[in-house]
């Protein structure tokens, strides 16, 4: 599990970086028209210096979504270092300014206001939960008109010319992961969520997938977030008889798990999830092997600057420390593109960016990434399972994977 942080707190990149991020991580490339934010291969990169580049970074470095937001927030920490080791951007620094939104709404408003009226920050990154990132959508994007890059894995939908997703979005995860669920344990499938947004939404997409691919939707359970009574999820277990369930409930899954274990009706029915990245495992039962999740990152991941990126990961933040599947990989690619869009632009100015990022392409450490004229990015997603030792074992890697939204803002 992720440390735990206390307190809000800012964090200003110095501005150079340490020789380890410098070479070990793989650097970002632009786009064939976009120019480029680092010096080539072998030559020397000037010190950035002038006014820095400032990024707001809202993080929950307190409370039930601890885990994911610091690794979202060290992973952007690991961006910013490789690209002020190259020189930074236009001559200028990058330079974080995080707060702790302690996983409350009304506290992550605030903070945002904060950024965006006092620190003046060009962009706005996080957070995690889908309430509060409705809330900044509204606050960084639509009445600040400010560059809002939502690096976690969410129900999509969203639609804003300042608005950018670069965590994973329902169908690019659904569709390649269902049809090997349903060949390994069954057609028959039990949709289990938290009951806000992520999963109702998710499970909208899921169902006509499940129906394409000759599958059937036996039931829906929905629970609140923070549950200690599963008995309606184990009776409709029990009633249904699912091949497999596909879960959207990170918070509490552990518990959830134990209580269909404990119940025995687990007994030859398969899992899957969209959220169990490596920190998740901690604390789980040996009822959670086997269980499948599709997300665009693990430690197990395939990927050319994976070594290098773990490596780094590792030197900054201690050999035990491991980011999070979900919104690790989003955040650091999310400062790359950023980056290069201002590069492009020749400024900071947020229409001149939120224009020159379209088309963006990087090279992150499992492959390419392409920002959609939807926001959104097409990416790869990483199939895993959880393995005897509980750990995750890699099982394929789906390149390219669009993220089917619609929206051109």
């Amino acid at each position: 599990m992720a440390q735990r942080r206390h307190g809000v707190r800012r964090v200003a990149v110095g501005l150079t970086a340490t020789a380890l991020i410098g070479a070990a991580l793989t650097t970002g490339t632009a786009s064939a028209t976009t120019p480029a934010t680092t010096p080539p291969a072998g030559s020397a990169a000037a010190a950035p210096s002038g006014d820095p580049i400032k990024i707001g970074v809202t993080a929950d470095l307190t409370g039930p979504f601890t885990i994911y937001g610091t690794s979202m927030e060290r992973s952007a920490e690991l961006a910013v270092d490789e690209i002020n080791a190259s020189g930074g951007v236009l001559g200028r620094p990058l330079q974080l300014v995080v707060e702790d939104t302690q996983t409350d709404v009304a506290v992550t408003t605030d903070k945002a206001r904060k950024l965006v009226e006092q620190d003046k920050v060009g962009m706005v990154l996080g957070p995690i939960g889908s309430d509060a990132a409705d809330a900044l959508y509204k606050t960084v994007a639509q009445d600040a008109k400010t560059i809002l890059m939502y690096p976690e894995t969410y129900e999509g939908g969203k639609c804003d010319p300042m608005f950018f997703s670069t965590g994973a979005v329902p169908a690019q995860q659904i569709r390649p992961m269902l049809p090997v669920l349903q060949k390994e344990f069954g057609p028959k499938v039990l949709l289990f969520g938290a009951d806000y947004v992520w999963p109702r939404r998710s499970f909208e997409i899921a169902k006509p997938i499940i129906k394409e691919i000759g599958g059937e939707l036996v039931g829906e359970v929905y629970l609140p977030l923070i549950a200690d009574d599963f008995t309606e999820l184990v009776q409709k277990v029990r009633d249904t008889k699912p091949n497999y369930i596909y879960t959207l409930y990170p918070a509490a899954w552990g518990a959830a798990l134990k209580a269909l274990d404990d119940a025995g009706v687990l007994k030859g029915v398969g899992v899957g999830t969209t959220f169990l990245g490596d920190p998740g495992l901690a604390g789980l039962s040996t009822a959670a092997v086997g269980t499948y999740t599709a997300l665009p990152f693990f430690t197990v991941a395939k990927g050319d600057g994976v070594a290098a990126f773990l490596d780094a990961f590792h030197q900054k933040f201690g050999a035990n420390e491991i980011p999070s599947g979900g919104e690790s990989l989003g955040a650091y690619n999310a400062i790359h593109l950023y980056a290069q869009a201002v590069a492009k632009a020749g400024s900071t100015d947020p229409a001149a960016v939120s224009a020159a990022m379209v088309g963006q392409t990087y090279t992150s450490p499992t492959g390419a990434v392409t920002m959609e004229p939807s926001h959104h990015l097409t990416q790869t997603i990483q199939l895993v399972k959880v393995g005897p030792d509980m750990k995750h074992e890699f099982v394929q890697a789906f390149e390219n994977q669009a993220s089917e939204e619609t929206c051109t803002s």
